[in-house]
C-alpha cells in the first residue's frame, strides 16, 4: 500500500454520527468510510462538480460503471480518533492472540473495553510481538505505567513512549501518570433538543447524542492512491456544511489539516490483510472471508438518502465487513465494490433518476502471519 495521506479533522461544536437505526440518542465516535465517501460525494456535487470526476483512472478517462470497483484510483479509510500527534486505529479482531491466556483470564473485562490502539501498539502487532508486557496497569494501580498506557477509561491503548506526543494537558508529573487512565480524548453525551409541531405549535423534547473532543484531539482519515483533484474542494465544502447529523444545531462543522504521510506494509499474495475501511466483497472475492485464519464482523448499513432529484427516501440495506477485520485476499487481490443502493420498492414519489453509491472499496494493510484468538 502506498503511503497514506493523512487529514486531521477537529470538531469545535461536536459531532453526531448515527450509531444504530433512528435512535438519535446514540452517536458513534468514528466515522465509517462509506459515510465519509457519501458525504464527500454529496459536497462535491453541491459545489457544482460532476460525480463521474471522482471515478477516473490514472489516464484521466471516465471509468465505466462495470469496472469502477477495480479501477478506482484511490481508497479512503474510516475516520478514527487522534490525540496530539498520536493516531489511533481500530482494534484488530484477532488482537487477543497477542495476549496470554493468563492475562486474558485476569483482565478479561479490560481487554474487551479497548476500542482503539495507537500506531505504536499496531506496529508491535504487525511485527508479531507478544503484548503482555505492553498491557497497561490496572486502574487502581498507583504506580506510573512504564510500557503500556490507557486513556479514556481503558478504551484507548498506547505505549508509554507515545505519551510525549499527546497534547500538553496529558503530560502529567512523575508519580501521577497512573491518572492518565481517566484522561478523556472524547466525551459521549446526550443533549436535550426541542421540536415544534408545524400545525399546533406544540413543543416536544427529545435527546440527541453528541461526541465532543478535547483540545488538539479529533478524528483522522487517510487516503491512498491517486486522489481526485476535487477532493480538497469537497473536503472544504463539507467542513463548512458539517459532517453527520444534527447540523442545524451546530454539530459536524470542522477544520482540517494535512499531516505527514503514514507508511504501513502492503498486503502480500496469499497473506492476510487488516482492514482500515469497511469492505463489500465482490462475488469473486468471497474466499477472502472463507479462509480459516480470517476474523471478521459484518455490519448492516441502511438509513436515508438525500437527493436534489427526489424526496428523501430509505436506501436499500447493505451488509459490509467492518474495520479491524482480518481477511485473506484471493489471487486477483482485494478490491471491494461500490454498490448502487437506490430504493427499488414501489414509491409514490417516483424512482430516483440517478445511482446512490455506497462505498465498499477495501483499504487494508499487510497482516503477515496467521493468528488465532488465544484459547480458540
Amino acid at each position: 500500500m502506498p503511503d497514506l495521506t493523512v487529514y486531521r479533522l477537529t470538531f469545535p461544536g461536536g459531532l453526531h454520527i448515527g450509531a444504530r437505526g433512528v435512535n438519535l440518542e446514540e452517536s458513534s465516535v468514528s466515522v465509517p468510510s462509506d459515510t465519509l465517501f457519501a458525504a464527500l460525494l454529496d459536497a462535491h456535487r453541491r459545489a457544482g462538480g460532476n460525480v463521474n470526476e471522482w471515478f477516473v483512472d490514472t489516464l484521466g478517462k471516465d471509468v465505466p460503471q462495470a469496472t469502477l470497483t477495480r479501477d478506482c484510483p484511490y481508497r479512503i479509510t474510516s475516520a478514527f480518533p487522534f490525540a496530539g500527534d498520536v493516531l489511533f486505529f481500530p482494534v484488530p479482531i484477532p488482537a487477543q492472540a497477542f495476549l496470554s491466556n493468563k492475562l486474558l483470564k485476569e483482565r478479561r473485562k479490560e481487554v474487551k473495553r479497548i476500542r482503539f490502539i495507537s500506531e505504536g501498539i499496531l506496529r508491535k502487532m504487525l511485527a508479531g510481538e507478544p503484548l503482555d508486557g505492553w498491557f497497561f496497569p490496572e486502574e487502581n494501580d498507583k504506580t506510573d505505567p512504564q510500557k503500556g498506557v490507557a486513556l479514556q477509561g481503558g478504551a484507548l491503548w498506547l505505549t508509554a513512549d507515545e505519551v510525549a506526543r499527546l497534547p500538553r494537558a496529558y503530560h502529567l508529573a512523575v508519580g501521577k501518570r497512573h491518572a492518565l487512565h481517566r484522561q478523556l480524548v472524547y466525551k459521549e453525551a446526550t443533549t436535550p433538543r426541542v421540536t415544534v409541531d408545524r400545525i399546533n405549535a406544540a413543543s416536544t423534547i427529545f435527546h440527541a447524542g453528541r461526541v465532543t473532543f478535547a483540545a488538539k484531539c479529533g478524528l483522522w482519515l487517510g487516503l491512498t492512491g491517486k486522489t481526485p483533484p476535487e477532493f480538497e474542494r469537497a473536503l472544504c465544502t463539507l467542513s463548512e456544511d458539517g459532517l453527520g447529523g444534527e447540523r442545524s444545531a451546530g454539530y459536524g462543522a470542522f477544520s482540517y489539516t494535512a499531516s505527514q504521510p503514514l507508511s504501513l506494509p502492503d498486503p502480500q499474495p496469499g497473506g492476510a490483510a487488516l482492514l482500515f475501511s469497511r469492505y463489500h466483497p465482490r462475488a469473486e472475492e468471497t474466499p477472502a472471508l472463507q479462509h480459516q485464519g480470517a476474523g471478521y464482523e459484518l455490519v448492516p448499513v441502511a438509513g436515508w438518502l438525500r437527493s436534489w432529484e427526489g424526496a428523501a427516501q430509505r436506501r436499500r440495506r447493505l451488509w459490509l465487513v467492518r474495520e479491524g477485520s482480518v481477511v485473506y485476499p484471493p489471487d486477483m487481490g482485494l478490491w471491494g465494490d461500490v454498490v448502487d443502493v437506490r430504493p427499488d420498492y414501489e414509491n409514490p414519489a417516483g424512482d430516483l433518476p440517478h445511482p446512490v453509491w455506497r462505498y465498499g472499496l477495501a483499504l487494508a494493510v499487510g497482516w503477515p502471519y496467521q493468528t488465532q484468538p488465544a484459547g480458540g
